[in-house]
């Protein structure tokens, strides 16, 4: 993976604690909506409802190794008169992605992606609004407060969409427990705890145990 920023001794600082393997729940903020997370193991999984004027439902699992490197991701969207599904999975030569949908879902963009070979074979892979792929992808990258900001190449699962977006990201550890992110989407700051699982995101959520 290339990735940009202060690296080497920097990473002899204090190891986080343990990631919880406990279910965790993260409430939104800036809606009605809750997210239900099972992190345990090799195999995590997690479901979503959220309300507004496109409300849905969301599945997800994942594939995890132990440095926290998401490997593959199966995720299933449904509204109303609409559903999605999507797969992505990093291969040895790069991505391999298959997308379904049915039903009229407006405007949203198509799910999946038709340019998989401009994906970065070592992007990190996320899941948009779920709070748990920020702290996999921090523990990942080894992020710390001496390594200053680290730019790495990120692939996106849009939700409710679920389009696949290619980008640059930045993660920054501002102190052991503020999280900044920037890049090719909307600057985000997370509140952190001790295993840097994030707690809070204003405006948007926070975790409710």
């Amino acid at each position: 993976m290339t990735m940009t920023g202060a690296r080497g001794p920097a990473l002899a600082e204090r190891p986080r604690a343990d990631l919880p393997v406990t279910p965790m729940i993260w409430q939104r903020t800036d809606r009605v909506g809750t997210e239900l997370v099972f992190p345990r193991g090799s195999r995590p999984s997690g479901s979503a409802i959220v309300a507004g004027s496109r409300a849905y439902t969301l599945t997800w699992n994942a594939e995890l190794t132990p440095a926290s490197d998401v490997t593959s991701l199966h995720v299933r969207c449904q509204g109303d008169g609409w559903s999605r599904e999507l797969r992505i999975g990093r291969t040895q030569t790069g991505w391999s992605c298959r997308a379904e949908q049915s039903g009229d879902a407006g405007d949203l963009p198509p799910a999946g992606t038709e340019h998989l070979d401009t994906i970065d074979p070592s992007a990190v892979l996320r899941l948009a609004d779920s709070a748990i792929f920020v702290a996999w992808a921090a523990r990942r990258i080894g992020l710390t407060v001496k390594s200053g900001p680290v730019g790495v190449p990120v692939v996106r699962v849009q939700v409710p969409s679920l389009a696949v977006v290619p980008g640059n990201v930045t993660y920054h550890l501002v102190s052991p427990q503020r999280l900044r992110i920037t890049g090719d989407w909307p600057a985000a700051t997370f509140e952190l705890d001790d295993a840097g699982m994030v707690v809070y995101q204003a405006g948007h959520l926070r975790l409710a145990r």
